[in-house]
């Protein structure tokens, strides 16, 4: 049975209390390229089959608010026309981030 590793988020912690994905700041570059609202973006997304998302869902997406399943990033990379992979930042940002999150935690 393999041990799972558990990393405690400290507690006040700004940035642990808001970040939910990493994607969002890349979303909302790429939908602002294409000259959407928020309210026409998520339109497009439930055409494509995310009758959930409203203004709102697209917004703590974009602000890191809240999490995103992987049908989700698949869909929302397919509306924006890009890979899934290509809304991840670079791994030195995803790494920063999770310094800021956790620092020592994981050693």
């Amino acid at each position: 049975m393999l041990a799972r590793a558990r990393v405690k988020l400290p507690h006040g912690n700004g940035m642990a209390d808001r970040y939910r994905n990493s994607i969002g700041p890349s979303v909302r570059k790429l939908r602002v390229g294409k000259d959407w609202t928020q309210e026409v973006f998520a339109g497009h997304l439930q055409l494509a089959g995310l009758h959930h998302f409203s203004r709102t869902t697209v917004a703590k997406v974009e602000t890191q608010i809240r999490s995103v399943y992987d049908y989700e990033l698949v869909v929302l990379a397919k509306v924006l026309r890009v890979e899934p992979s290509g809304l991840f930042p670079p791994i030195q940002v995803i790494e920063a981030d999770l310094e800021r999150l956790i620092g020592d935690s994981l050693e």
